[in-house]
């Protein structure tokens, strides 16, 4: 119902409206034709003619002084209810008697609603007058005060229309398309105004759109689920936990399995898998959502004599692995390179390619996107791709040995790789590599340290020692020059780092943030005591690993760290998601020198692979749910002590 205020809007304008004519009584046993409402006998019901719907005033109601003299002049349109009322009040007053006192309401698309009330009769009839509506209460002649008919007849409007009466004319699809452009905190409070607001506010459809928007239940539409305002609260409630979690260092540690006898060379993870090579020569893989590992087995396990010594030979160990959610490829001591398809159960590789200039592979990434493999050996670029269920490779000579490739994957174009050499880095295509490539920098005596490329704003970043270069690869300008480091630059991140921002770690042992609008840094970091190897940001943290076995955790906000994790091996691979963090520690050595009592296996040479997870929650695990405080709302008061007489839920 509406407020206080918004009646007494509705009241002066229907005064305005009642001071244009005349008061107008009633008289008895007044049965015009000319009225809408035609009212029957006792058992008989009240009906409304279809013209009452007009929204005009009955021209029989309004006195001969208040009509016009042209007989063709069209009635004054007046707002509907006042001609409802006027109907209502045109009542025969012995008619109305012989009901038995039957209030009669109107109501919206010709439905009346009944009232019987209980008191006895009178036989004198009162005459009533448009403005008795206005009263506060109705005084019948036996004493008792009646309801108001303004308030009747707006208490029945809320009934029918489930609305407020001043949004009757709103139809419902039209306040969800309104509703839907208000976020999830406007929604909640619209929810408290009234029950209709509260209906509108919980639309499913409203909060299944927010639910993709959060990245929940993507695939699944709206009529296959109910109550979806609580999958949203679950999922913000997860977030909010992830995010403590995070801060707080509260995640499940979960050190990997390794190879029996072997010592890492290589990690790689991308989603859910983590891929490691060993000195034997396998691939071990693992799925760490479903908890599931296997291993690959390579095609070519053979020993080669090592011409650099007088005797001795060379394993065929693991240098470079690398994994997509499809397939896994790794490259060998010997130059080798074998590619494993990850469904199915086959260990063995479905393609393996050598290179014929007996260069090592010294590069490799894989496409998630399609199946296919981009390797590069010595000045030669490989292209291994899928094609009517077999491999086909293609290969260009760049003229000079190949520094750094990554591949550039964007939604509306074709794929492209980008090459970069000791000066110069060149754009090719991955479909043709005999075509002509584009050339987007060259600057002699610059060596270039690092390369990298983002999809999200079609940017290629090029670290020259101590700064970096930003081009744009559509139009091939250059866009930014960013300065701040004192000496060689390491490892940077762009590909994964918010729009306009960008991370760099160098051999100054310092992290810096930028935002490639500027050219200084915004934020440095400084704890690492030996070279930066890796590097990755989002928007509230960045994570760094170094050669001397640290792995720290930033805040952003507030420049400092949260926390940190110390292994004896440099830090070779460090990537996280939302809510697992993976890492891994290859040691410098693969094959250590050991005495007689010493075992090659040993936990110091080995190196490690670690993977936190900071969506479980350790402290409540193996608690009793009786233990378990039951407010968690504010999360200080949620101890989860285990009570020796816990009180909380009896």
């Amino acid at each position: 119902m509406a407020n206080i205020g918004d009646l007494e809007v509705f009241r002066q304008k229907w005064r305005e409206e009642l001071n244009k004519k005349q008061n107008v009584e009633r008289e008895d046993g007044d049965d015009s034709g000319g009225s809408n409402i035609q009212t029957t006998s006792k058992n008989q019901n009240v009906t409304v003619s279809p013209n009452s719907v007009n929204i005009k005033f009955n021209e029989n109601i309004i006195s001969s002084s208040s009509k016009p003299d042209n007989s063709n002049h069209k009635p004054e349109v007046a707002y509907y209810p006042f001609d409802i009322v006027c109907n209502l009040l045109k009542f025969d007053k012995k008619k109305l008697h012989d009901q038995e006192d039957l209030d009669i309401i109107p109501v919206v698309k010709g439905k009346l609603k009944r009232h019987r009330e209980q008191q006895p009769k009178n036989n004198t009839v009162k005459k009533v007058k448009l403005k008795d509506i206005f009263s506060d209460r109705v005084n019948h002649s036996d004493g008792f005060a009646r309801e108001r008919i303004l308030d009747k007849f707006i208490s029945d409007l809320d009934e029918i229309n489930e609305i407020p009466f001043f949004d009757i004319s709103v139809p419902r699809e039209v306040a969800v398309k309104i509703f839907q452009h208000l976020s999830m905190l406007d929604l909640c409070r619209c929810a408290q105004v009234s029950k209709s607001w509260k209906s509108l506010a919980e639309d499913e459809l409203l909060w299944c759109k927010i639910c993709h928007e959060l990245g929940c239940e993507e695939d699944t539409l709206a009529v296959e689920r109910i109550d979806w305002k609580e999958i949203v609260r679950q999922s913000v409630s997860h977030k909010k936990l992830v995010l403590s979690n995070w801060k707080e260092r509260k995640g499940e540690v979960r050190q990997l399995q390794h190879m029996p006898g072997g010592i890492l060379c290589s990690v790689h993870s991308f989603c859910n898998f983590v891929a490691a090579g060993y000195t034997k020569g396998d691939v071990k893989v693992w799925d760490i959502e479903n908890e599931e590992d296997f291993v690959l087995q390579p095609s070519n396990t053979s020993l080669i004599i090592n011409e650099e010594a007088e005797e001795g030979t060379i394993t065929n160990y693991v240098t470079m692995v690398s994994t997509s959610t499809k397939q896994v490829a790794a490259a060998f001591e010997q130059g080798n390179l074998d590619i494993w398809q990850l469904q199915g159960s086959q260990t063995l590789p479905c393609y393996t390619f050598v290179d014929g200039h007996s260069n090592k592979i010294s590069h490799l990434q894989l496409s998630d996107l399609s199946d296919s493999v981009i390797s590069a050996a010595g000045p030669f670029l490989h292209v291994h791709q899928k094609k009517s269920g077999s491999f086909q490779t293609q290969q260009v000579d760049v003229q000079q040995w190949i520094q750094h490739i990554e591949l550039f994957e964007p939604v509306i174009s074709s794929p492209k790789v980008a090459v970069s050499t000791w000066f110069k880095v060149c754009l090719y295509s991955t479909e043709n590599l005999n075509q002509q490539c584009t050339e987007i920098h060259n600057i002699l005596d610059m060596h270039i340290s690092a390369i990298d490329v983002s999809e999200e704003s079609k940017t290629l970043a090029v670290a020259l020692q101590h700064k970096v270069k930003l081009y744009d690869i559509q139009s091939n300008k250059e866009l930014q020059d960013l300065y701040g480091h004192t000496r060689e630059i390491s490892c940077m991140n762009l590909r994964s780092s918010p729009i306009n921002n960008f991370v760099t770690g160098s051999v100054d042992r310092r992290v810096r943030v930028y935002d490639t609008r500027t050219s200084n840094p915004v934020a440095s970091f400084t704890g690492h005591m030996y070279q930066i190897t890796t590097v990755q940001m989002d928007d509230w943290k960045v994570i760094s690993g170094g050669y001397d076995g640290f792995v720290f955790v930033w805040d952003l906000r507030m420049t400092r760290k949260l926390w940190e994790i110390h292994n004896r091996h440099p830090v070779r691979h460090c990537r996280f998601s939302e809510e697992k963090l993976v890492f891994g520690n290859v040691p410098c050595t693969k094959f250590p020198v050991l005495d007689e009592f010493e075992n090659s296996t040993h936990r110091r040479f080995r190196g490690e692979i670690q993977v936190y997870d900071f969506s479980k929650d350790q402290l409540t695990q193996g608690v009793p749910d009786i233990c378990l405080s039951t407010f968690d709302e504010p999360s200080a008061s949620n101890y989860n002590m285990a009570l020796v007489n816990p009180y909380d839920k009896i």
